[in-house]
């Protein structure tokens, strides 16, 4: 679903402190509102037992109380949420918050009788998304939340499921490592999001765009983006995505819990062969409350290799019988990233060592990727050089490799990414928070949030996967305000301790790393050894990545 449409006002919500709070009082609004009011929910995780923060003058209480206490009020509450019984549910604390919900459930029945209270003023769905034949794990991963006042209506959508896991505060440390991102929406856009909610209540699949004329009428212009698999498939979220990145002249600034969908990784080598600034926020590998974060850092780590070379300086590959050989851009005449071994096949990238015409060449070459990929054609993603490899992002970027031609040289020599042990390059860096001092503990990135060009912002539930681009159901909104995505962007950067010139961020992030270790976070450059998993270490994840793929 893509539906353009526009809100009053936009306001971005940083981790976990902010959001609950808004949650809070939009509650709290639609409660002194009355009979007529309305509450909409639809997530992934719900927790009726989250302690939800004192706000405008009312006590902190839990989601199940502030709840029924609107409902008490008149308020009309729907709730909708995954069944999660299917995969990650297997997890015992997920099935808690199952029986929790059933459990108040039951209670509610209790509630509305002894307060006499119309029936049907709190209804309940869980909805069992339909698994697809390629990934059979998919699920409902959207996070919506929907306001109706009678007088005003508000739209939360974001990265934070409702759970206590998801609480933090601005500034990190131990207790507070849960970093996410949210934005609170008025106007026209409440309507359209409303309809692709009353789509999911009504099990449509999969859900239809709204049918009647655009009444978009706010000052900022705002294009409602979705991916679901459900019948005939959509998966507009990459593509809306991937053409902002082909638009993208200045800068790329994304932030997620991991990135390994081949066409966005694709478009970032691309836009940084033609001079982009690209910077990626992901947790520290080393560090990460996730647990084993391996199955993300093996395909990173190819991803990683893949942008850097797009405007390499220099490299280092290993040879034949251990030997090392440097490679410098002054040397090289043209140059490209490329699949299925040296011989031209007709998936090639080119670097920005390339002559005439390589930007219009890689356009073309996205373009046809996102296509194929939106309409499912999976046969890219197997590949000769590791065939049983349980997922498939991994298993194509292990058969990428550079190739490159000296000026005067009459053939190209070709080397596989994984035998690239250094790159220099002035195109890219991928960087992660650190609380110093710990181990285990930094930060997790979990937002899932893109900036381009201090002209277009993503925030949504969709991860920079191939899993969330291709498979689960999911929302984003791209909100296309200079003024919003700048003062997104730099209190981001303020809250990272980072400057708001994104050409010091290298700079600063290097000093970071010589930094005491005083306990405070601080963003740092990864390299290619943290990212670094031996293939050996494959049957220890296999079936953890077989079950995300990734």
């Amino acid at each position: 679903m893509r539906v353009e449409t526009s809100c009053d006002t936009a306001r971005f919500l940083l981790d976990g402190d902010n959001f609950f709070a808004e949650l809070h009082r939009r509650i709290i609004a639609v409660e002194e509102a009355g009979n007529g009011a309305s509450i909409r929910l639809a997530y992934w995780k719900a927790d009726p037992s989250l302690r939800l923060p004192a706000v405008d003058g009312k006590d902190e209480r839990t989601l199940s109380e502030a709840l029924s206490s609107a409902v008490k009020a008149g308020v009309k509450v729907q709730v909708i949420l995954w069944n999660g019984w299917k995969s990650e549910c297997f997890v015992p604390h997920h099935h808690f918050w199952r029986q929790d919900w059933s459990e108040w459930i039951d209670r509610w029945r209790s509630i509305l009788l002894k307060w006499k209270l119309p029936e049907g003023s709190i209804e309940f769905k869980y909805h069992s998304y339909a698994g697809n034949k390629l990934h059979p794990f998919t699920s409902l991963h959207v996070k919506i939340a929907l306001f109706d006042t009678g007088e005003e209506q508000v739209v939360l959508l974001g990265g934070m499921n409702l759970g206590e896991d998801y609480k933090s505060s601005t500034v990190h440390d131990r207790e507070n490592h849960w970093h996410d991102a949210a934005v609170k929406l008025t106007g026209d856009v409440y309507r359209v999001v409303g309809h692709y909610w009353s789509e999911l209540w009504a099990g449509r699949k999969p859900p239809k765009a709204p049918s009647s004329p655009d009444r978009s009428g706010g000052e900022t212009p705002v294009t409602f983006v979705t991916t679901d698999v459900q019948g005939k498939a959509e998966r507009d979220i990459r593509t809306e995505l991937v053409r902002y990145f082909q638009l993208a002249k200045d800068y790329i600034y994304m932030e997620n819990q991991a990135l390994t969908d081949p066409c966005i990784i694709d478009a970032l080598v691309a836009a940084a062969a033609r001079g982009v600034k690209v910077i990626i926020v992901v947790p520290h590998p080393k560090q990460t409350v996730l647990g084993d974060y391996s199955g993300y850092a093996y395909v990173m780590n190819f991803a990683f290799r893949a942008i850097a070379m797009a405007r390499m300086t220099q490299f280092t590959y290993a040879g034949t019988l251990g030997k090392k050989y440097t490679v410098r851009k002054s040397d090289i005449a043209e140059s490209s990233l490329r699949y299925e071994g040296w011989l031209l096949s007709g998936r090639v990238l080119k670097t920005a060592s390339q002559t005439s015409m390589w930007a219009e060449s890689n356009d073309s070459y996205i373009t046809n990727l996102e296509k194929q990929l939106r309409n499912g054609d999976d046969s890219l993603m197997r590949v000769w050089r590791a065939p049983n490899l349980p997922f498939r992002p991994a298993s194509q970027f292990m058969n990428r490799g550079f190739h490159w031609k000296t000026k005067n040289a009459w053939v190209g020599t070709w080397v596989y990414l994984e035998h690239v042990t250094d790159i220099e390059s002035t195109s890219f860096s991928m960087y992660s928070p650190l609380l110093t001092g710990t181990q285990g503990a930094s930060p997790y990135v979990h937002s899932k949030v893109a900036l381009i060009d201090d002209e277009v912002a993503f925030i949504g539930s969709s991860n920079w996967t191939y899993r969330s681009m291709q498979f689960d159901a999911e929302v984003s909104a791209v909100i296309q305000d200079g003024d919003f995505v700048r003062d997104m962007r730099e209190e981001l950067f303020e809250h990272w301790g980072m400057p708001k010139d994104l050409d010091q961020w290298r700079e600063r992030a290097e000093e970071n790393l010589d930094k005491d270790d005083d306990g405070s976070v601080r963003i740092v450059p990864l390299t290619l050894a943290d990212l670094q998993v031996p293939y050996t270490s494959l049957t220890a994840w296999g079936s953890w990545a077989a079950g995300n793929m990734i």
